[in-house]
């Protein structure tokens, strides 16, 4: 774009110094008009490389903005499938709730576990009936949520490691962090799980305790004041 520039000042000059004799002579400032066909060369160089540095400055930033898909990596892993209330502990305990899977493992191991058959669990009292169901649904409350936590640590270590697997595909800035983000996030909700799973333990455990007490106290009323026990009947 300087060439046409520069060509167009020299073109008017020329013109202006072919002006016929008799007509008013116009005073041409020859220095000057190099100097401006100069600074208009400057300006355009200015302009290219300003241009070059927008050009490098918008690459830059695409590398460290917009997606890049790495949210939708292990999209279809299943991650919270432990009760999230006591309430929902206890239903899946009996057999019911929003945990199909665990509530159906708890019902096949209680079944599995089963000494009593059902004849002689029905010739037991109410009360002693209720405490074996008890029993019996605690402890496989407590198997299905090892088993299941077990099943599910070990499919989380194989994704952890398709999200290994993809740093080779992170192209730029904004991909490695997004993946190392990713990564992150998972190891947090894998930390978030053991967390819940020690605390379902021990609310199992809990349960065990109160049973314990439940039961010793069924004891006593059951045999009267030991003070009073063995004294005569009047």
């Amino acid at each position: 774009m300087s060439v046409p520039v520069s060509r167009c000042l020299l073109a008017m000059a020329l013109a202006s110094a072919a002006v016929p004799a008799h007509a008013q002579l116009a005073v041409i400032d020859v220095p000057a008009i190099a100097q401006l066909v100069q600074e208009v060369q400057t300006m355009e160089r200015a302009v290219e490389t300003a241009e070059s540095q927008l050009a490098q400055a918008k690459q830059a930033l695409e590398t460290m903005t917009g997606t890049r898909g790495m949210q939708l990596l292990l999209n279809g892993t299943t991650r919270n499938y432990l009760p999230v209330s006591y309430a929902q502990l206890a239903s899946a305990m009996q057999g019911g709730g929003g945990y199909p899977l665990l509530s159906l493992n708890v019902q096949s191991t209680m079944a599995a576990n089963a000494v009593l058959t059902p004849q002689q669990l029905a010739s037991l009292s109410a009360p002693n009936q209720q405490q074996v169901l008890a029993g019996r649904q605690r402890s496989a409350l407590q198997q299905a949520l090892a088993q299941q936590a077990l099943a599910n640590a070990s499919n989380r270590f194989a994704a952890l490691q398709s999200l290994i697997d993809a740093i080779a595909t992170a192209t730029d800035q904004k991909g490695i962090l997004d993946l190392q983000a990713r990564i992150n996030a998972e190891l947090g909700m894998l930390q978030n799980e053991q967390t819940k799973l020690l605390v379902l333990n021990q609310a199992t455990h809990a349960q065990e305790a109160l049973a314990r007490q439940q039961q010793w106290e069924q004891i006593i009323a059951g045999h009267g004041s030991f003070a009073s026990r063995f004294q005569p009947a009047p």
